[in-house]
């Protein structure tokens, strides 16, 4: 969990104070409007990542499977979305490698404990 929340609270943060640098590293076009709406992003991301911080000592409550099931689909639909925008030619391969691995990652990480915490109770 604090892994997941470090990670949700880095990239929401560079999304807000530098997506024009984000963008450089991931997409093929940067525009200013694009800077602004990766901003928006940045912000439900910070947010995500707090809830998930502030969640991290509970010992199983309906509303941490939630938060974990939240984050599961959150990866499973994002890493959809790079693989569709690879393919148009949008996301640069640097952007699906990056978005593979985080993504990828987390949604083990989160299966696998939702798996075990489901075991538990």
């Amino acid at each position: 969990m604090i892994i997941a929340s470090i990670l949700a609270t880095f990239f929401g943060a560079h999304m807000l104070i530098g997506p024009g640098k984000m963008l450089e590293n991931v997409v093929s076009t940067n525009t200013i409007e694009m800077q602004h709406v990766l901003q928006w992003g940045g912000c439900g991301l910070i947010a995500i990542g707090i809830i998930i911080f502030l969640a991290r000592n509970d010992q199983g409550s309906q509303a941490l499977k939630a938060i974990m099931i939240g984050n599961i689909l959150l990866h499973v639909l994002a890493f959809g979305v790079d693989l569709y925008q690879f393919n148009i030619d949008f996301i640069k391969s640097s952007g699906l490698i990056m978005g593979a691995v985080v993504h990828g990652l987390l949604i083990f990480g989160f299966s696998f404990y939702l798996a075990k915490l489901t075991k538990t109770s």
